[in-house]
């Protein structure tokens, strides 16, 4: 075996860890390793037996399971016929990227590393924990575990005399090559826009919006928008699960990338990308352009990572801004480039334009900007079919069919309710979310290519009973908490539970055994009931067709009184009621919403209705809600 060969397998939802795990195959290759950089899923396990030093990174999805291009790798990992000693051959490490609101912080790595440790292998340099609640975000712990990972593997595997681990700022050979296609003539315009081919993944379907509507005011400061799809096969999703997008680059986006990296050929001009790696990691557009190269597939508008300060000083000439881009590379300065970079948000576009002599070669434009990673928004609405989930039918089903038919079986529709992304910096500049600008723009008729990726209010797939399963029963209670946009999946998850209340009611034959549906209760919190009171209408329509003992809903609206007003404080005010729920009756709860105070807080305020209600004391009921989360009765879904 190849000591000084080391393999760097990472899974990744949006793309994120990927680009950690490039980052650091860069580093290793400056320590004069051979690196291999691949997805766990598309590593072949009978490898692992050849493998002698890994690195494993991975984020954690949902309640601390693994991301989904990782799930065969780790179910081989998992069989029970495996001996103690299968990997006594390998050293590894391995860092996870996570979020420390979510109550499994990086669980799935740990998972990971505590499985590989089981199996012989051994642990060379301690196990890195990312935290997206870090004032430097994941960088914030990933620079100094990777520093250290690098001082500890010169120490095992010493370079011999005479060899230097390559400087930072020496540029390493390019990982791609892009260059002019000869044989085919320069596309016009029009070619382009009306022969654009995009990849399309296996389990990806198209989507043809019929609705793009602003529910808040003109004159609030949030865009929020209301967007409903239809579908020409059949959609399945359960309460949580969320639509992955792929946005793209406006063309006065794409015109202005063009003129600042002033590349010495036409935008149209056909290309050839090749690739020392792994093709598969590389979106065939065709026709291969510079300009849709720029408008499919790299980032440009991204914040700029620390790696894209090495390429850019190796690019230009003039030595004050070689130097100035050098000292961004440096840890020492980590707060400077986080000054620089991350506080206003700066983008690719605007650093380049900043250091105006650097010139980007063509064979390099892939590799230094990071390509375009699909977002993920929860889906609003249930798997079931209503004509117009704003106005609900006023006959006794709550679904009514269309025309006779049953649209499940003919197509599918799909709602999502998202906060468009818009704001100044601290540099007085104005921000706007790449993907959102994108949604933004959507009109009824347009079609986008999407997947669907389970969520983290459903159940693991190893649980006895899935949490969906239970939620959807209508003889379990459920209290969901979802402030602001993080009300989506609790629309999604009403409907589903409210079908079934209704199918119930109207079953002449069910025996009811004296049971009678359980209580779903929602609360919700925003700014005003005039601005963001995000489908106020339907909660109250729902309230009077079922009535209070079925579905209920408590509002806090922060900015409509002197004194704030938040989730937490509606659950100490109905903590009788949320006791009975989810203390006597066994009820599940969902928290969804934006991540930081939000999740802690309703965690706190739940803690308290354990101890005043419940009679508990502080570490018992700490100790009940952990319980609780063991169950699967108690889901976090944050971003």
């Amino acid at each position: 075996m190849d000591e000084r060969r080391i393999n760097v397998l990472y899974a990744s939802e949006t793309g994120t860890t990927e680009d950690r795990a490039q980052e650091l195959g860069r580093t290793l290759e400056r320590l004069r390793f051979t690196v291999d950089i691949v997805e766990m899923d598309s590593f072949e396990p009978k490898k692992l037996l050849s493998t002698s030093l890994a690195i494993f990174m991975c984020p954690t999805t949902g309640q601390g399971d693994v991301p989904e291009n990782m799930s065969k790798f780790w179910r081989f990992l998992l069989r029970k016929k495996l001996p103690p000693t299968l990997l006594q051959h390998m050293r590894f490490s391995t860092f996870g990227l996570g979020d420390s609101t979510y109550p499994k912080f990086n669980w799935a790595v740990k998972k990971l590393h505590k499985r590989l440790l089981q199996l012989g292998a051994v642990e060379f340099y301690i196990r890195g924990e990312g935290d997206d609640q870090h004032e430097e975000g994941v960088d914030g712990t990933l620079i100094p575990w990777v520093e250290g990972l690098s001082s500890k593997l010169l120490d095992l595997f010493p370079l011999p005399d005479g060899i230097s681990p390559i400087p930072s700022y020496q540029l390493l050979p390019p990982k791609y090559t892009l260059s002019i296609d000869s044989s085919k003539p320069t596309y016009g315009d029009q070619s382009y826009a009306s022969n654009i081919s995009l990849p399309r993944g296996p389990s990806s379907f198209k989507l043809t919006v019929s609705r793009n509507t602003r529910l808040t005011p003109e004159t609030h400061f949030q865009d929020t928008r209301l967007l409903s799809f239809t579908s020409d096969i059949p959609l399945t999703h359960s309460p949580g699960d969320a639509i992955s997008i792929l946005a793209t680059n406006p063309p006065e986006v794409v015109e202005e990338a063009i003129e600042i990296l002033n590349l010495p050929i036409s935008p149209d001009q056909p290309l050839t990308l090749t690739s020392s790696q792994n093709l598969s990691q590389v979106p065939i557009i065709a026709p291969l352009t510079l300009r849709t190269l720029l408008t499919h597939h790299l980032d440009i508008t991204a914040i700029p990572r620390r790696s894209f300060f090495t390429f850019c000083a190796s690019f230009t000439n003039d030595e004050t801004h070689k130097e100035r881009l050098l000292d961004f590379t440096n840890p020492l300065y980590s707060e400077e480039l986080f000054d620089y970079t991350t506080r206003p948000r700066r983008s690719i576009l605007e650093v380049l334009q900043e250091f105006g002599s650097v010139k980007v070669p063509l064979e390099y434009l892939v590799e230094m900007i990071p390509k375009i990673k699909a977002r993920l928004f929860s889906i609003a609405s249930s798997s079931g079919q209503f004509e117009e989930p704003m106005l609900l039918s006023s006959t006794p089903s709550l679904i009514p069919a269309t025309d006779g038919k049953n649209p499940s079986v003919e197509g599918g529709r799909l709602d999502l309710l998202i906060a468009i992304v818009k704001y100044r910096t601290v540099i007085k500049r104005i921000r706007r979310g790449m993907c959102t600008r994108y949604i933004s723009t959507l009109r009824p008729g347009d079609t986008l290519n999407v997947t669907i990726t389970k969520g983290g209010l459903g159940g693991s797939s190893n649980s006895a009973r899935t949490t969906t399963a239970i939620a959807k029963h209508h003889f379990t209670p459920v209290v969901m908490i979802g402030p602001g946009t993080g009300v989506a999946p609790m629309r999604a998850l009403a409907y589903e539970r409210l079908k079934e209340v209704n199918s119930y009611l109207n079953n002449t034959d069910t025996t009811t055994g004296g049971l009678k549906p359980a209580k779903t209760l929602l609360f919700f919190g925003c700014r005003g009931v005039a601005t963001d009171y995000y489908f106020g209408e339907e909660w109250e329509q729902l309230v009077n067709m079922f009535g209070t003992e079925v579905f209920d809903v408590k509002t806090a609206f922060s900015r409509d009184q002197e004194r704030k007003r938040y989730v937490q404080h509606l659950i100490k005010e109905e903590k009788e009621e949320v006791w009975r729920l989810v203390g006597l009756l066994g009820g599940v709860v969902y928290v969804c919403g934006s991540s930081g105070r939000m999740p802690q807080a309703v965690r706190e305020a739940l803690i308290e209705v354990f101890t005043e209600v419940g009679g508990k004391s502080r570490d018992d009921a700490e100790a009940y809600l952990l319980g609780m989360e063991g169950e699967g009765r108690y889901r976090q879904e944050t971003w």
